[in-house]
């Protein structure tokens, strides 16, 4: 049974979230930084017997499911299919036509490296934008504005920069972020600075930053292989994800 979650069962969702995983740190984050008191931000947990085993986020249209060895995963994939989503990411496969990706996890820290922390997000948002790609999608401006400027605020999310002058190069940020993990990503470089160097100094300077947290990063199967193992990441298995439409 799945419930949507208020005060009366906050209990069961806090003894789902605040494990050494990738997805309980997704929504621990978005818990952490909004709370209950927001439309846009909710959680549900699913029972067994009773006892709380599977907790589920959705931050606007984006739903993450963090599961155990008790999940079911056909209630999980009914409730999505009555809800309606924009995505579903997940470590198994919930839906066959879903999207595949490789998760790594930072096994090793490098050298201290001097960067920029929490440089302006507007200068941030201008360097990723420059580094869109067909794998690499950039939130439109307003919403990551308001959303990472609330959870810098709010300490469950992070950014570092490097700069050539006045000119911010390069960056790198948690997309997720708890008291014991954290998520990296959106790592860009200017196209006149890459191969310098800079993109890995940031992520290692955002793990310097962490080094009390388990880090993972979430790749495409194809790309960004060597350079994440060459800061330390290793493959610790795969996640999936479904776009979809909100009913």
């Amino acid at each position: 049974m799945i419930y949507y979650i208020d005060n009366t069962r906050l209990a069961d969702l806090r003894k789902l979230i605040y494990h050494k995983n990738i997805y309980a740190c997704k929504i621990a984050c978005l818990f952490e930084s909004y709370g209950l008191k927001y439309d846009f931000a909710q959680f549900w947990v699913q029972y067994y017997d009773n006892e709380p085993v599977t907790a589920i986020s959705k931050f606007y249209g984006d739903m993450t499911v963090y599961a155990t060895d008790d999940t079911d995963f056909d209630e999980l994939k009914e409730f999505f299919m009555i809800t309606g989503f924009a995505s579903v990411i997940s470590e198994k496969e919930i839906f066959h036509d879903s999207y595949s990706g490789i998760i790594m996890q930072k096994i090793s820290l490098g050298k201290d490296i001097k960067t920029e922390i929490n440089p302006d997000l507007n200068e941030v948002y201008r360097l990723l934008k420059s580094c869109g790609s067909d794998t690499f999608e950039v939130p439109e401006y307003e919403d990551f504005i308001l959303d990472m400027s609330h959870k810098i605020r709010h300490k469950t999310a992070l950014c570092v920069g490097i700069r050539e002058g006045e000119k911010l190069v390069s960056t790198a940020m948690t997309l997720a972020q708890s008291k014991n993990c954290a998520v990296i990503g959106a790592a860009a470089t200017d196209k006149n600075y890459r191969n310098s160097g800079y993109g890995g100094k940031c992520v290692q300077a955002l793990c310097k930053l962490l080094y009390d947290r388990d880090i993972f990063i979430m790749r495409d199967e194809n790309e960004n292989e060597s350079f994440y193992k060459s800061l330390g990441f290793e493959n610790k298995g795969k996640f999936y994800i479904k776009r979809g439409k909100i009913l």
